[in-house]
C-alpha cells in the first residue's frame, strides 16, 4: 500500500465549469480559422530567448496579437519526485546533478513524468496527477515526476497555450541533465500529458531530440485527449506528433464539436490512436438532450474531456477480466457493426502489420510494429473501472414462406445468458430499425461492464419488433426466419454457434425452417451444449465426402473434425 501527501482536491464548481465554456468560446473567436486545421508558418515577428532552453518566436495565426511564451521564472515549473522507496516524501528535483542525487532519483528504474493541462481559476496541482502517481507506484516500481506548471496554466487560454512550449523545453532540459550526466537511457523516459499537457509532452520530446548529443528520442509519450484550440495545424512542429518519441500513443475522448469547436483533437497524432466510444459521448457524461441549464451545458463541455485521465488511471490496474482491449478499425461505424474484433486472420499471418489488429489502451499499451499510424476503437462502461467486454453477434437469416429479395425492416433485440448471469437486453443496431434480407448475414457489436461476470455464454434470447406503420399499405408482413446465431467473444477470441432446440420438429433429419413471430422470444442454445445434453435433438450435418469411401477418407474426417471444433 502506497500513499502520497494530501493535495487539495479540485472540485468542478459552477464557476469553473462556466469558465471552461467562456474560455472555449473565447478561443474560437481568438484563433479563428488558423485553429481549424490550417498550416502554421514561422513569421518575422519578435522572439524571446531564455537561458538553457533557447528562443521562441510566433507562428503566424489569426489574429496577430498572440502573446509570446512567459519566462521559466514566471511560470515556475516544479518537478516533484515520488518513488516506492520514499513514497511519503514530496521531493523537488531540479536540473542539476546534485539535485537529482539528493532527491533520491533511482537511476536503475524507468521514469514517468505526468503533466497536467489547462487550469483556469486553480492554484494547486490538478487532482488527477497525485491519483495517477499513486496508481502507477502501486503497479510499477518506477520514478514518478509530477510536472506542476499551474502558474503558467491558470491564465487566459491563449497565454497558457503558448506557455506549453517553455514548459516542454524546461522538461526536456531536466531529462537531458539526467540522461547526459548519469548515462541514463532516454528510452526510459515516458511523458504522460493531459490536454495542454499532451502538447507539453510533445514539445519536451522535440526539444530533447534537438539538443541531445546523439539526437536520441525519449522512449514514450502518452497524450490524453490533446487540446484542440490553438494546436490543430497540419504542421507537426507546433503540436504533439508521433515523431516526438519512439512510441507515441494518444487517447481521444472529446473530438465532437461543441459550440463550434471540440476540446480534443480529431486527428491521428501518434503511432497508436485510441478512440473510446468513437472519441466522444463518453458513457456517464451528459448528452445534449439533458442540457436544460447553463450548468448542464458547462458540464457537457468538460465531462468527455476529463474522462481521458480517468481512463488512464484505471488502465494501470487492468487485469485479465478487466482491460481496455481495443481493436483496429477504419471507423467507429464499422467497429459498431462488429467487423473489427478479430485479432487473428490473414493480416495476422503477414510479416508486417499483423500484430497491430488488437491493442490495450492506456498505461500498458505496446509499441506497434509498423511505421503507419493505427487507430483503435473500443467501448467503455459508465463507471469506474470503465472497462467493457465486447461480443460480435452474427444473425443468419433463412429464406422462408413469403421471403422477398427486397427484405423488410425490424428492430432487433438480444440477451446473452451465461453460467453466472445474464446481460441486459441489447437493442441491436443502436435501437434503430434494421434492414433484414433473407439469405444474408448481419453483424452487430454489443458490450457489457467487465465487472459483471456472466461466465460462459450458453444461451441467446432473440426477439424483434416491426416498425410502426400508419397504413396497411406501407406495412410489410414478411416473416423473419432465423437460421442460427453466432457469438464471437472478443476477449477470448472464440466463436460459438447457437441453435434452437426444436430445430427438427418433424424428425426428417434436417433442420427446420422456422419463423420467429414479431414480439415473441426465441431461445437458442450453444451447439456444444445441445450435443452434450440433448444428443437426440441434434441434427447431424451430412457431408458427402465423409459418406464416400475412398483412400483419403481419414484425412477428410480429420479436416471436418477440426472445423467442427472451431465452431463449438
Amino acid at each position: 500500500m502506497y500513499f502520497l501527501p494530501s493535495y487539495r482536491r479540485i472540485q468542478l464548481t459552477r464557476e469553473m465549469l462556466l469558465s471552461h465554456m467562456s474560455l472555449l468560446l473565447a478561443c474560437v473567436a481568438y484563433f479563428g480559422e488558423a485553429v481549424r486545421g490550417g498550416k502554421a508558418h514561422y513569421s518575422g515577428r519578435p522572439q524571446v530567448c531564455y537561458e538553457n532552453i533557447g528562443c521562441f518566436r510566433h507562428f503566424v495565426t489569426d489574429p496577430e496579437n498572440m502573446p509570446l511564451p512567459m519566462s521559466p521564472e514566471d511560470i515556475g515549473t516544479e518537478f516533484i519526485l515520488h518513488t516506492r522507496a520514499r513514497p511519503e516524501e514530496r521531493r523537488i528535483i531540479e536540473s542539476t546533478e546534485s539535485s537529482v542525487i539528493d532527491a533520491g532519483f533511482q537511476l536503475n528504474k524507468k521514469t514517468k513524468l505526468i503533466v497536467h493541462g489547462f487550469a483556469p481559476m486553480q492554484d494547486e496541482l490538478a487532482d488527477f496527477v497525485p491519483r495517477m502517481t499513486k496508481a502507477i507506484l502501486a503497479a510499477d516500481d518506477v520514478n514518478v515526476i509530477m510536472v506542476n506548471w499551474v502558474n503558467g496554466a491558470n491564465l487566459e487560454y491563449d497565454q497558457s497555450a503558448q506557455n506549453t512550449r517553455v514548459v516542454g523545453a524546461v522538461t526536456a532540459h531536466l531529462m537531458r541533465v539526467i540522461s547526459e550526466s548519469f548515462n541514463y537511457d532516454p528510452q526510459n523516459f515516458h511523458v504522460i500529458g493531459f490536454s495542454l499537457g499532451a502538447h507539453v509532452a510533445g514539445f519536451s520530446g522535440k526539444e530533447f531530440q534537438k539538443h541531445h548529443a546523439d539526437r536520441a528520442k525519449i522512449g514514450r509519450i502518452s497524450g490524453l485527449d490533446p487540446a484542440n484550440p490553438g494546436f490543430n495545424f497540419d504542421n507537426s512542429t507546433v503540436r504533439l506528433d508521433k515523431s516526438d518519441a519512439a512510441f507515441v500513443d494518444v487517447m481521444h475522448t472529446d473530438i465532437e464539436t461543441v459550440l463550434v469547436m471540440a476540446g480534443g483533437m480529431n486527428r491521428n497524432l501518434g503511432h497508436a490512436d485510441f478512440y473510446p466510444n468513437g472519441g466522444n459521448d463518453q458513457p456517464g457524461c451528459n448528452s445534449w438532450n439533458s442540457l436544460l441549464s447553463v450548468t448542464g451545458a458547462a458540464k457537457a463541455t468538460v465531462c468527455d474531456h476529463l474522462r481521458a485521465p480517468e481512463y488512464y488511471i484505471n488502465s494501470v490496474n487492468l487485469s485479465k477480466t478487466c482491460s481496455f482491449a481495443s481493436y483496429k478499425c477504419h471507423s467507429y461505424a464499422q467497429f459498431k457493426s462488429g467487423r473489427c474484433v478479430r485479432c487473428a486472420g490473414k493480416a495476422h499471418r503477414r510479416k508486417k502489420g499483423g500484430r497491430n489488429r488488437c491493442q490495450t489502451m492506456g498505461y500498458w499499451a505496446k509499441p506497434t510494429n509498423t511505421k503507419k499510424q493505427v487507430q483503435y476503437y473500443l467501448q467503455t462502461s459508465e463507471k469506474a473501472p470503465f472497462c467493457a467486454k465486447h461480443y460480435q453477434i452474427q444473425m443468419h437469416w433463412r429464406n422462408g414462406s413469403g421471403s422477398t429479395p427486397e427484405g423488410f425492416r425490424g428492430t432487433l433485440y438480444a440477451t446473452l445468458h451465461g453460467t453466472k448471469g445474464n446481460t441486459k437486453e441489447y437493442a441491436l443496431n443502436g435501437g434503430t430499425s434494421f434492414h433484414i434480407v433473407a439469405g444474408n448475414t448481419s453483424r452487430f457489436l454489443v458490450s457489457h461492464d467487465c465487472t459483471q461476470d456472466i461466465g460462459r455464454v450458453v444461451n441467446v434470447t432473440f426477439r424483434w419488433e416491426r416498425p410502426t406503420c400508419w397504413t396497411y399499405y406501407f406495412c410489410k408482413a414478411e416473416n423473419l426466419y432465423l437460421k442460427r446465431i453466432k457469438v464471437f467473444d472478443a476477449a477470448a477470441q472464440r466463436r460459438h454457434v447457437f441453435l434452437p432446440l426444436d430445430m427438427d420438429t418433424n424428425e426428417d433429419n434436417a433442420k427446420d425452417v422456422f419463423a420467429v413471430p414479431a414480439g415473441e422470444q426465441k431461445v437458442l442454445t450453444k451447439k456444444s451444449v445441445i450435443k452434450r445434453d440433448h444428443p437426440e435433438k441434434f441434427v447431424p450435418v451430412i457431408v458427402p465426402e465423409l459418406a464416400a469411401v475412398n483412400s483419403d477418407g481419414a484425412s477428410v474426417r480429420r479436416r471436418h473434425k477440426r472445423k467442427g471444433r472451431r465452431s463449438s
